[in-house]
């Protein structure tokens, strides 16, 4: 299965066509929760003029035993690996590749990725991007697949999320100070993208919602909701910041410590 939300219509401003002149081509699809990663960073890329190599991180610590986190962890990693899609950089691609394998080895899915992780690596070298782009989704569903084979529905979650969020740091950055920027909502995506997300987390077993790491992933995102929803599609520069500051801290308490 694709890790994608709940399937919905997408939403085209087509509106902007008759007041501002625009042509059909110049009209940039907004984020929803049908979209995959690699769609949604293409969508911000069109809005922002991101210059993706800015955005990387450090390599996350060695995994912990703590089998919740490393999964979130893990989602991040399958953020950044669209993100080096993105700038084009085959190095650091296998790099942050060899750190979803260090991760997935800890929740017993190595064996099964590692040809996955060869294949796409050598795509990588030959800068073969719109194949690595397929196999990216691809890779995505196995592992959502062989956690719950394994009977690991929460952890398959974690993941989900944990890319998502990170997706959402990296759209946020560039939100932030960005005054010439319209649509201040790529800091979260999109409303119904968030409202997703938090459903999404509902699903979760009170075992996983009630543990102390994973319970400030739900309270990030409904402090989010409440923020957007009053917003009412017109954030404030505070919001817009808040919501960066929350994203930074969360990522970075969850997948860097």
């Amino acid at each position: 299965m694709q890790w994608r939300l709940a399937a919905l219509s997408v939403c085209v401003a087509a509106v902007l066509l008759g007041s501002s002149g625009l042509r059909a081509a110049d009209v940039v699809p907004q984020p929803h929760p049908e979209m995959l990663p690699a769609d949604f960073l293409d969508c911000v890329g069109k809005q922002t003029k991101a210059r993706w190599r800015t955005l990387y991180r450090q390599p996350p610590p060695t995994p912990s035993s703590d089998r919740r986190k490393v999964a979130f962890t893990l989602g991040g990693l399958v953020a950044d690996a669209y993100l080096t899609l993105q700038a084009g950089h085959a190095q650091q691609f296998k790099n942050n590749n060899q750190e979803v394998l260090n991760y997935a080895r800890v929740l017993g899915l190595a064996e099964k990725i590692t040809p996955d992780i060869l294949a796409e690596g050598k795509m990588a070298e030959a800068e073969d991007w719109p194949m690595l782009r397929e196999r990216l989704v691809q890779k995505q569903g196995v592992i959502s697949n062989l956690l719950k084979e394994q009977r690991d529905d929460d952890l398959a979650i974690l993941v989900d999320l944990g890319m998502w969020l990170r997706l959402l740091e990296i759209s946020s950055e560039l939100v932030v100070g960005n005054t010439a920027l319209e649509n201040k909502s790529l800091c979260i995506g999109s409303k119904t993208l968030l409202d997703e997300m938090i459903a999404r987390y509902e699903r979760l077993t009170e075992a996983a919602r009630t543990d102390e790491t994973i319970a400030q992933v739900g309270s990030i995102l409904q402090m989010l909701q409440r923020h957007w929803t009053a917003a009412e599609g017109d954030p404030s520069d505070e919001v817009v910041t808040m919501t960066h500051e929350k994203l930074r801290y969360l990522m970075g308490k969850l997948t860097m410590k």
